[in-house]
């Protein structure tokens, strides 16, 4: 029994270095250890032609990579989409036009908020507040409303201190209707109140910005009516029909009847330079049906500053 505890005591301690372990030399040299060798790291596939500034390079392919609040719309494919609605000759005859680069557009109209922060920077103006649908006015408390009462400068201004710009006419045309002959953003439906805010029937000439509406005067929240979006997949983009016109960059001109790719919204032969009226898009809270669809547009002088106008911006690739 001695014998078999002397032998467990051994066996215990002598294992963790005790007077009868073997100590090993300092001199001795230790045992190699083996290790895996470190693999190479992969290739990485590059994207040829380089991405635009509002993609990324996955895998050797570009994809989307637009920022918060924006969705991405892509070009339209070397065939282009027929944009406009009339004869030939019209004002808006249908033609064929090109986007051969993709977009960025905000998923809705400039909010309320959103300009605030651009005035308390010292970088925006403040909108004109003598209206009782003018939305920026603190005592209403809109600020989830899109801003309104801005001319053209202020609209333009604003995107353009964001890194974007107002939309082309075709680039809110493509973004609203896909090119695909449907009537409205979301469809061939005619609009409800819960697609759209709008006036049935249209608003009286007497008084345009009164009490209509499909929630009484004055504009609704943004994303009030997801029923009227326009998706794409990278997201959906609201009130592109309804809600508020928007300022487009383009003059308000006669379109051209033949092809056009990436149309320059300040290039037209017979206007050298600024011109005084621009295109406006998408109809409002105070127009009738035919201002919500996808072709319908309208022009405005570019110092007007009314309560049914607001605006959204593009930001485009490089």
């Amino acid at each position: 029994m001695r014998a078999a505890v002397a032998l467990l005591l051994c066996v215990v301690g002598c294992g963790r270095g005790g007077h009868d372990s073997p100590v090993p030399s300092a001199s001795a040299a230790p045992k190699p250890v083996a290790t895996a060798a470190t693999p190479a790291p992969a290739p990485v596939a590059s994207c040829s032609p380089a991405c635009g500034s509002i993609e990324r390079c996955d895998a050797g392919r570009c994809v989307p990579a637009c920022g918060e609040g924006e969705v991405f719309v892509p070009a339209t494919g070397p065939e282009g989409f027929a944009m406009g609605r009339g004869p030939r000759f019209a004002l808006d005859q249908k033609h064929t036009v090109v986007l051969s680069k993709p977009f960025c557009m905000d998923a809705t109209e400039v909010t309320v908020a959103a300009y605030k922060r651009c005035v308390a920077a010292g970088t925006c103006t403040v909108p004109q507040l003598n209206d009782r649908n003018s939305n920026y006015r603190e005592e209403f408390h809109r600020d989830d409303h899109p801003i309104n009462m801005v001319n053209f400068g202020q609209a333009k201004h604003y995107c353009e201190s964001h890194g974007k710009s107002l939309p082309s006419e075709a680039q809110f045309e493509w973004a609203a209707g896909h090119g695909d002959g449907r009537k409205y953003p979301w469809g061939n439906d005619d609009p409800t109140c819960d697609t759209a805010d709008f006036t049935p029937g249209g608003s009286p000439k007497t008084d345009p910005a009164g009490d209509v509406g499909c929630h009484g005067g004055g504009t609704s929240k943004v994303m009030a009516h997801p029923a009227g979006k326009s998706s794409w997949p990278a997201g959906d983009i609201h009130d592109l029909g309804g809600n508020l016109w928007e300022w487009t960059n383009d003059c308000f001109l006669p379109y051209p009847s033949e092809k056009v790719v990436d149309p320059s919204p300040q290039a037209h032969p017979k206007i050298p330079g600024e011109c005084y009226v621009r295109a406006l898009r998408g109809g409002g809270w105070n127009r009738s049906k035919e201002a919500l669809k996808v072709a319908w547009r309208a022009g405005s002088k570019k110092t007007y500053r009314v309560p049914g106008l607001g605006f959204r911006c593009v930001r485009n690739a490089s």
